[in-house]
């Protein structure tokens, strides 16, 4: 999968790993009705590695575990307690499928593990299926990445595994496919599913602007954040949700956003965080997506 399917992953949701949809998208006018998220999730579940082959990984790339615990402190929110977020996503006016991001704390190993899974509905799976795994294993404490596996199927032949190490005592990261590629990297690099979480940990108070680094191989972006004054009610999921809109930036050569794109995130404005909405226009296209439950 190419940078420019990563990038277009980011502005989506919250910049999450729905731009897998855009290859099928166009041909279908509306997703079956009768698609149940629940059952295609399970297709995933086989997907992710071993907690073994993830702590062998981590050890010989970046030493003990322990060098890599608690090297800063965030608020968590609370979803660092356990969540489930599905949002329905599309193309334009097109329902393409859902995006089902999960937490879990493993206080006992310091990490929360947030999950992402990406599928295509009935519709569009009838041109080109998609079910991706993107999982990042997230310091407990400091909300920065230590672990990042993808696992895409798409299509009828395309299959890929690979992960990622964020060494944050050294700065770099290690890549790995076939081969292992290192990179540096400014320490705390997130990957583009634990950026999501880690704006929600912010305050997002009205007039804030922050920034972080995002790491899209071959390159580390900065992501630049800003808080609009004005509070918005939004409707999404069949409730009226009270938001904050962030507004992203991308810095950076090569980048797939020009100053004229635009990538915004609805938040509810409690201490949840929760991206109720999520909207991008970039140089391929809009890309949309909705919160339609919230399971505890």
């Amino acid at each position: 999968m190419n940078k420019q399917k990563y990038l277009s992953v980011l502005t989506a949701a919250a910049l999450i790993s729905a731009a897998a949809f855009s290859a099928a998208v166009f041909a279908a006018a509306n997703d079956d009705e009768d698609f149940k998220w629940q059952e295609a999730s399970k297709e995933l579940d086989a997907f992710p590695f071993s907690q073994a082959f993830i702590d062998s990984a981590r050890k010989a790339h970046a030493g003990a575990l322990s060098l890599q615990t608690g090297l800063r402190a965030v608020e968590p929110g609370r979803f660092a307690t356990g969540e489930t977020l599905v949002l329905e996503v599309g193309w334009s006016v097109f329902k393409a499928g859902y995006l089902v991001l999960s937490t879990a704390n493993m206080r006992s190993r310091n990490l929360i593990r947030i999950g992402a899974k990406s599928m295509t509905g009935n519709a569009v799976s009838a041109i080109y299926k998609v079910r991706n795994y993107e999982i990042s294993w997230v310091d407990a404490d400091g909300l920065y990445p230590v672990f990042f596996e993808q696992h895409a199927r798409e299509g009828k032949k395309y299959k890929a595994d690979t992960y990622t190490v964020f060494d944050n005592v050294e700065d770099k990261i290690f890549f790995k496919k076939s081969n292992v590629q290192t990179f540096d990297a400014p320490k705390f690099t997130q990957d583009y599913i634990s950026i999501i979480h880690y704006v929600r940990s912010m305050p997002l108070n009205p007039g804030d602007a922050f920034e972080t680094f995002l790491f899209l191989k071959p390159k580390t972006y900065s992501m630049k954040f800003k808080v609009h004054e004005n509070r918005e009610t939004v409707q999404t999921g069949g409730k009226s949700h009270n938001c904050v809109k962030v507004e992203i930036a991308m810095v950076g050569e090569g980048r797939v956003f020009t100053k004229k794109d635009k990538m915004e995130i609805w938040v509810t404005d409690d201490d949840g965080h929760y991206p109720v909405k999520l909207k991008s226009k970039a140089k391929i296209g809009s890309l949309n997506a909705n919160l339609v439950q919230i399971i505890k």
